[in-house]
């Protein structure tokens, strides 16, 4: 690796000075835990929950977005959290997801966010959650099947407004309003969009998008009252002003923290942490890991890391990740291999088996961010969280 792979590799890692106190605890050597793991830090949930709540509107409803095992953090304890400090909604994508939360005991209301198929749609109707719709004509369907219940089918309309993924077209509002079904067992939660910038991309993706939500939310309220939802805003939007205008804010991504800046006050909720398994002596000239895509310049010193892309640490990454140990930015050599990794430890000094190794996380005055590992890797923040495998187990603090 070159000089300048390096230096952008330490200018992805905030800080600089190494904390000389910040010693390694060493496994305990009857543990039976893997070596691999995730901390969850349920205060930092917790502390961004009430931060969050501050930007939204009085008026609004807040929902937590726990889908995909809640961005890999854990989808029950979350939404545990979230009921307890007085979350809205829940947000998911599947009907098992919703199962697995409810089944927990969490009474928060869950919504599913995407439209499903019309048997799945009316077995979620039926359990009790709230579904989302972007079919006029699989509504009509559920209603055949489903009217004149005691327990009213609660249901949203997903609108497309130019990300022409799910949802309905809008030329024709009236039509679309006399389409919508409420009553005889049936209640209209409101409309929900996505926007096309909402993964952090260029605000103006999105602007145009929201000017004809705008339009549909006003003729809506003029239809329907003030009591339905108009649902658009999500954590993109939330982070680039100081409050939110929309009826339903879906927060996901910020509920975890991994835009934390003195701007925002948010914490990472997330680190994920091995140790090192075994150190190799390199001779100059001997290769590393399978191929030997990384051969030795000079004798080496190299320890292997009990994880790989099987636990979600990126294959892109071979040969160009990195990790810290001991406060200090040590970087990967070799190919990723699915249970394991190599660092290359020459120059760090005292470094022992069973030493502790951040992979997504801080150690003393530095970071490796969920936003710089995926830059790193070719992706971003929000694949980071939620690619690690049930492999590695999560630690709840």
């Amino acid at each position: 690796m070159n000089a300048h792979n390096i230096n952008s590799i330490k200018s992805a890692v905030s800080g600089a000075a190494r904390n000389e106190n910040d010693r390694s605890e060493k496994p305990i050597s009857d543990s039976p835990s893997r070596p691999a793991w995730i901390e969850i830090d349920l205060a930092a949930l917790r502390h961004n929950i009430k931060v969050i709540k501050s930007k939204i509107s009085p008026d609004a409803k807040f929902m937590a977005v726990v889908k995909a095992n809640a961005y890999g953090h854990g989808a029950v304890k979350v939404s545990g959290i979230a009921h307890e400090e007085g979350v809205d909604y829940l947000g998911v994508a599947l009907l098992e997801e919703a199962d697995e939360i409810r089944n927990a005991g969490i009474s928060t209301p869950i919504i599913i966010l995407y439209p499903e198929n019309i048997p799945r749609s009316i077995e979620a109707a039926k359990k009790g959650y709230i579904i989302t719709v972007s079919r006029i004509d699989v509504l009509n369907r559920l209603t055949d099947v489903l009217k004149g219940r005691d327990n009213p089918v609660k249901y949203f309309l997903k609108i497309n407004t130019g990300m022409n993924r799910y949802g309905i077209q809008i030329e024709d509002k009236s039509e679309l309003f006399d389409s919508i079904i409420t009553g005889n067992g049936f209640e209209f939660m409101g409309f929900t969009t996505n926007l096309a910038g909402s993964n952090g991309a260029e605000t103006s993706l999105s602007l145009k998008q929201e000017e004809e939500f705008y339009k549909l939310m006003e003729n809506a309220r003029k239809r329907f009252g003030n009591d339905i939802f108009l649902s658009y805003e999500s954590s993109a939007s939330l982070s680039k002003k100081d409050n939110s205008f929309g009826s339903l804010v879906r927060i996901g991504h910020l509920l975890y923290g991994p835009l934390n800046s003195i701007e925002n006050r948010l914490k990472p909720v997330m680190t994920v942490k091995s140790r090192v398994a075994e150190i190799q002596d390199v001779k100059k000239g001997a290769g590393v890991g399978y191929g030997f895509s990384f051969v030795a310049g000079k004798d080496m010193k190299i320890a292997v890391i009990p994880m790989g892309y099987a636990d979600g640490y990126p294959w892109s990454l071979s040969n160009r990740g990195f990790v810290l140990i001991k406060g200090e930015i040590i970087r990967v050599v070799g190919r990723v291999c699915m249970d394991a990794f190599m660092v290359d430890i020459t120059d760090l000094g005292d470094c022992e088996a069973g030493d502790e190794v951040i992979i997504m996380g801080s150690a003393g005055n530095r970071a490796i961010t969920a936003q710089a590992l995926g830059e790193l890797a070719g992706s971003f923040s929000y694949e980071m969280m939620s690619r690690w495998s049930g492999r590695l187990p999560r630690i709840y603090k």
